[in-house]
């Protein structure tokens, strides 16, 4: 066993070991420094490798990137063609915007927001979604967009096919790009609000339009807008697009409810929304931004390059904006074809009911169709209850069809119904000739048998004669109803002559019965508040048709009492205002109307949920004609209606048919009335008789003479003697009325002698005198002087005469009566007369008045009468009725008409 060891030998042996470590650790480092610097160089020469194949592949990638995109930008550009076509894809600086071939090319869904570096345009969806929310860097490059895209739609859609309606609540006046527009069509691009309450108005309506298509579109089965124009060709329906600055600036939280609402159905229903939105801005009245800006497509813009959702990583540079005269270019071409632009005609004839069914017995209503709502005939039912729709109200601004539209309504209701069931009314207060066709006219001898009395222009008092006539027609009624067992409605008479035809009043532009401050306003609102109140028992319908009823002082106090009993309103385009006049108040539905001949039909009183959207058919004049004569031959009628035209005298062919003239009782003209016997004046061989015409005017006072004359001849039993004696130098119309009137005279058998001033007229008047004191005047006789104020030497004593031919005629006036001799004279003033013929002028009670100074009306009549001395017009006078009457003279004979008037008297 070995022996211990001593410690040097330990301590020699650790040494050792020690050395070998240290040798054993050198040589490892010395192998891993040459690894590393190994290590090293391999990876610089991997890197550079690494750098070398990125370089080739990126070289790769770039030239198989360019090789696609030149092959792809073609299709690129084809397929933004098509899907934003004509100017809706169109770079802003190109010179096609200059040009108007592609103005209104078509509704694009698709508009250009930019292009790629390669020019490649970026379109993207905007109508037929519910809306792009645009953020930005820079607002003013948001506003940008905004204008830029509404500027594109509005110039590629088709005329009336899109309206833009814009909240700028911060004035920035972007939409002004536009004004040019907004000025000519505000229908396709009204005038930016600003505040609160016009943005509410607008979308109140927008709420409505909404609700409408929506149950169109169910009614027809159909999910999206488009599919419902598709089906049913309507082009009254806009795209709507509602532009809003700045949001959430401005916005309440009643304008943030609509726009949700709207926003989250938009794209099924044609609304579509563009809004930039500012996050900066905080939303006012607790308006919650996201509600909206969630429902739309988000599109961002930074450092002018914009950003779509759809098209993500794909940066396009943001077009620059448009020159303000190419703009106003546009606009004005967009108003051009806006000008021209029609809607598709609905033929009357489409409207009218198989012939077979022509004329059946009314039963509990009139109804007839005036157009369509897309495919579903548009009818007005008129009828006493259940429910009952009594009257109409019609409305529109001028040249909208609104003369169209009760042409139609009118004559709808004559096909269907027979002249014994149906009564007609029409009174046209406007310059307008729309109704003269309906009764007969010059070589046209047919005319509507429906109709009663024709108002031509009529004026005020003829329109309170009819209402007053209407009025007693209410009272008559109800004594018949009373001897029929208290029957309380028109309905509940059983056919047959005894009961009386439904009446039709139609009354175009009836706000100026109701206009002046006078007595005869007051009267007319009256008589129209019962004519509505009571007329739908009795079978009285009727139509008040006007351009605009505001300012009308007369219905401010019974605007409710007449129009509560007027449940249909018809509201052709017009302005918001008269729309809410029309129809109801908060329904402006007639302004967002885009076409003549559009309208509103409501049978609720005007309640925007019962809107009807009408296209009215057209009433072609030649059709119209066609059907009023097969109408006319059908009925056998012979009686034609009572024309009333303003400013015209009377007809005495008109009257001779329809009316037999009595002895003793000659004709001076006809009334203001319905009635269509004429004004006739007691003559008869009495002291006092004969007639005194005074005032201005040959052809009024030579109509006067010729109606007493020609009447006086026809009623005598033997042939009449007439001297006329002629004191004037009249015109060769007047001229030609004097000789047609002789001749007439002489058709009818009367002996006439003619003295002119030319003649020495005093040996006439004096050989006159002494038949009438001898009693010799040979049989009835009339004296007709026609301006005995122009006869030479009347008011002195003439050569060869000791006394004047004044005093002769005096003798004359006063005592020929009793011996058969009749003066009818007419004189240009009063003064004049009473020279000639003394202080009681002969005693002549029986004056006409035509235009003459009212001191001199007011001498004869009384200290309160009032005359307006218009033309064709006459102040009836006859000392025995309390009030004078307004008469129509009638027009001098002409020779062509002296034949058929003989004719005529003679039956």
């Amino acid at each position: 066993m070995p022996g211990p060891v001593s410690p040097e030998v330990l301590e020699s042996r650790v040494r050792g070991l020690q050395f070998a470590l240290g040798e054993l650790i050198e040589n490892a480092r010395r192998l891993t420094h040459g690894e590393h610097q190994r290590a090293v160089k391999l990876h610089r020469q991997m890197q550079e490798q690494t750098v070398l194949a990125r370089r080739e592949s990126r070289g790769l990638v770039e030239a198989a990137t360019a090789e696609a995109l030149a092959s792809a930008e073609p299709a690129a550009r084809l397929l933004a063609d098509r899907l934003a076509p004509g100017l809706a894809s169109i770079p802003p600086n190109d010179a096609r915007w200059r040009s108007r071939q592609l103005v209104g090319a078509g509704t694009p869904s698709y508009v250009r927001i930019g292009q790629l570096e390669a020019g490649t345009p970026v379109v993207a969806p905007l109508l037929r979604t519910n809306g792009w929310k645009v953020t930005a860097d820079r607002s003013e490059a948001a506003r940008q967009l905004l204008q830029s895209v509404a500027l594109r739609l509005i110039a590629a859609a088709e005329p009336f096919r899109l309206r833009i309606d814009a909240f700028d609540p911060r004035l920035t006046g972007m939409m002004g790009l536009l004004g040019h527009l907004t000025t000519k069509y505000p229908q396709l691009v009204p005038r930016a609000t600003h505040t609160a309450e016009q943005l509410h108005t607008v979308l109140s309506g927008l709420v409505d339009v909404s609700s409408l298509r929506a149950s169109r579109q169910a009614q027809l089965g159909h999910k999206r807008f488009e599919e419902l124009i598709r089906e049913t060709g309507r082009v009254t329906d806009p795209y709507r697009l509602i532009v809003l600055f700045d949001y959430p600036s401005g916005i309440d939280s009643l304008a943030q409810r609509d726009l949700v609402r709207l926003a989250a159905t938009g794209g099924d229903r044609g609304i579509c929304f563009l809004v930039h939105h500012d996050p900066a801005t905080a939303g006012e009245h607790e308006v919650d931004p996201r509600q909206l800006l969630d429902l739309l497509t988000p599109v961002a813009i930074s450092g002018g390059r914009v950003e779509l959702s759809q098209l993500q990583s794909v940066p396009a540079q943001l077009d620059p904006p448009f020159d303000a005269n190419v703009a106003a270019g546009i606009c004005d071409v967009v108003a051009e074809l806006a000008e021209i632009a029609v809607l598709p005609t609905i033929e009357f004839n489409r409207t009218l009911p198989d012939r077979s069914t022509w004329w059946q017995p009314v039963k509990d209503e009139l109804s007839t169709v005036i157009g369509y709502d897309d495919r579903t005939p548009a009818l007005v039912r008129l009828r006493s209850g259940n429910p009952a729709l009594p009257h109409v109200l019609v409305g529109g601004a001028v040249g909208q069809g609104k003369s169209n539209l009760l042409l139609v309504l009118i004559h709808g209701l004559a096909a269907r119904y027979d002249p014994v069931d149906l009564e007609m009314y029409l009174l046209d207060f406007k310059h307008g000739v729309e109704f003269s066709a309906l009764g007969p006219a010059g070589e046209r001898e047919h005319w509507l048998p429906h109709v009663r009395v024709l108002g031509v222009h009529s004026d005020r008092a003829f329109g309170l004669a009819v209402l007053r006539h209407l009025s007693d027609e209410l009272a008559r009624r109800s004594e018949i109803f009373k001897s029929h067992g208290n029957v309380a409605d028109i309905a509940e008479m059983p056919a047959g002559p005894e009961r009386p035809p439904r009446i039709l009043a139609v009354l175009d532009e009836f706000q100026v019965l109701l206009e002046d401050d006078d007595e005869l306003a007051d009267e007319a609102a009256r008589l129209l508040e019962r004519l509505v109140r009571l007329g739908r028992a009795y079978g009285v319908h009727v139509v008040l048709a006007t351009q605009t009823i505001e300012g009308v002082k007369r219905l401010s106090t019974r605007r409710d009492s007449i129009f509560g009993q007027v449940p249909y309103r018809i509201a052709l385009k017009t302005t918001p205002a008269d729309a809410q006049a029309i129809l109801r108040t908060g329904n402006t539905a007639a302004a967002e109307l885009q076409f003549r001949g559009e309208a509103v039909l409501n049978a609720n009183f005007g309640s925007p949920d019962d809107n009807q959207h009408v296209l009215v058919s057209f009433a072609d004049k030649a059709v119209l004609d066609d059907l009023r004569r097969e109408l006319w031959l059908r009925s056998g009628t012979t009686h034609p209606p009572r024309i009333f035209h303003l400013a015209e005298p009377a007809r005495l062919t008109d009257t001779a048919a329809s009316v037999k003239p009595e002895l003793g009782r000659p004709w001076t003209g006809l009334p203001i009335a319905v009635t269509e016997a004429p004004v006739a004046v007691e003559v008869r061989p009495e002291p006092g008789a004969g007639v005194l015409v005074l005032g201005d005017g040959p052809a009024d006072a030579l109509g006067v003479l010729s109606g007493l004359a020609v009447s006086a001849a026809a009623a005598a039993v033997l042939p009449p003697r007439f001297i006329f004696i002629d004191g004037t130098d009249s015109s060769p119309a007047v001229a030609e009325g004097k000789g047609a009137l002789i001749q007439a005279l002489r058709q009818l058998g009367s002996e006439v002698e003619t003295v002119d001033k030319h003649e020495d007229i005093a040996p006439r008047l004096f050989s006159l005198r002494d038949a009438v004191r001898d009693g010799h005047v040979g049989g009835e006789t009339y004296l007709l002087g026609f301006g005995f104020h122009g006869v030479p030497k009347m008011q002195t004593h003439a050569d060869g005469y000791f006394e004047s031919p004044a005093n002769a005629l005096q003798d004359i006036v006063r005592d020929g009566p009793t011996q058969g001799l009749i003066t009818f004279g007419w004189w240009n003033r009063l003064h004049v007369c009473t020279e000639q013929l003394g202080y009681g002028r002969a005693n002549v009670a029986t004056h006409m008045f035509l235009r003459h100074p009212q001191d001199g009306v007011r001498a004869v009549c009384g200290p309160l009468v009032r005359w307006a001395s218009e033309p064709h017009r006459g102040l009836f006078w006859d000392g025995l009725h309390p009030e004078a009457q307004v008469v129509v003279p009638f027009a001098p004979l002409r020779v062509d008409e002296v034949d058929r008037y003989v004719e005529l008297v003679r039956r």
